[in-house]
């Protein structure tokens, strides 16, 4: 199996901090290596070092070479333009079976946490063996929920499939977008759902033939990549293709539409991390529920978050549930229950003649 860990996000909800030179992949949020070197370190037991690949856009790719001075070049996927996941996992896909006929892929995410690796590694084996067993299936990984969470998109299970390493593959019954509150509570309590983690295991060639059927021109785009791997033209190909693709996520491309979509459930500690509020979920809280990264006083406080870096002492008195972020040049203050509109801010900087040094 060939992993490849993607690596082209932007990460808009962890601003200040997630910049588009430098996103959230990059940054150690939690313990001492940043999360790209993470999701990396993770499958080291399953994976062998020739067999790891990253995809990331062209305004990152020198970073993720620093940041993973072990991956060579050829391992390095570089995309041109960033279209979202439907052209970059096609992308992927197609280098992938130009050089390994046949070859089953696992795509992951590189801003994810998850505390517990091991199981996560066992399920990709059980998510390959599903493969091996029913070449045609697209295997997700669904994390098992743990709360009632609107900033996630759900999966609802089906009907088990068979069964791989002794372990249920269920058919997936729907995609759900995020819910709102009452909606998400039902999925959790029903436990028919799953949060989509948007890690997949496939053959390359599987998902290639299914974007020949439900995406006609991203695929004839695709196929003209192809047509120039291994030859003097291939980089010029690509960068003249691949920004005139159609931008789409690879979920509205084919995992909503194809017929063959499995999922495997998973409880591996697993946080997105995509908000602010979401740190506490990974990181110790003190007694009143505060997660403080940063030299702090806290008052009559609780509920907060506060990351600063180190030498800025941030002083919080008789607030509840708020996020205080310092990033050196810009800060952001915000109710915890409306962190996912860090997004708006990061939008009004695009408007702004100077907001690109804030972006």
């Amino acid at each position: 199996m060939k992993f490849v860990i993607r690596a082209g996000g932007i990460g808009t909800r962890l601003w200040p901090f997630s910049r588009r030179q430098k996103p959230k992949q990059f940054h150690a949020l939690v313990g001492d290596r940043s999360m790209l070197q993470t999701a990396v370190d993770r499958i080291d037991s399953i994976a062998k070092t020739e067999d790891v690949y990253v995809s990331t856009g062209a305004t990152l790719a020198k970073g993720v070479s620093q940041q993973l001075p072990d991956l060579t070049s050829n391992r390095l996927i570089v995309e041109p333009a960033l279209r979202n996941t439907g052209p970059a996992v096609g992308l992927e896909c197609v280098l992938l079976e130009a050089a390994f006929p046949g070859c089953v892929v696992a795509s992951l995410g590189s801003d994810h946490h998850i505390g517990k690796p091991e199981e996560f590694c066992r399920l990709l084996e059980v998510a390959e063996a599903a493969v091996d067993a029913n070449p045609d299936e697209l295997v997700l990984i669904g994390v098992k929920p743990w709360r009632a969470e609107t900033g996630f998109g759900y999966i609802q299970k089906g009907e088990v499939f068979h069964e791989a390493n002794g372990e249920p593959v269920y058919r997936v019954g729907g995609f759900k977008e995020k819910p709102d509150a009452a909606t998400a509570e039902s999925y959790v309590s029903s436990g028919d759902y799953l949060w989509n983690s948007n890690m997949f295991v496939w053959r390359a060639a599987r998902v290639l033939e299914l974007i020949e059927e439900f995406e006609p021109d991203l695929h004839a785009g695709l196929m003209e990549i192809k047509a120039a791997v291994g030859t003097d033209a291939q980089q010029s190909t690509l960068e003249r293709v691949y920004p005139r693709l159609k931008e789409i996520a690879i979920d509205n491309a084919v995992l909503e539409r194809a017929e063959w979509v499995a999922v495997v459930e998973a409880d591996i500690d697993w946080s997105d991390i995509g908000s602010w509020g979401a740190l506490a979920d990974v990181l110790p809280v003190d007694e009143h529920g505060n997660l403080v990264s940063a030299d702090a006083i806290t008052v009559d406080t609780t509920g907060s978050t506060v990351y600063a870096p180190d030498g800025k002492l941030v002083a919080l008195i008789g607030v509840d549930n708020l996020v205080v972020v310092d990033s050196g040049d810009a800060l952001l203050i915000v109710p915890k229950d409306e962190v996912q509109r860090v997004r708006e801010i990061v939008d009004k900087l695009g408007d702004r003649e100077d907001g690109g040094k804030y972006l």
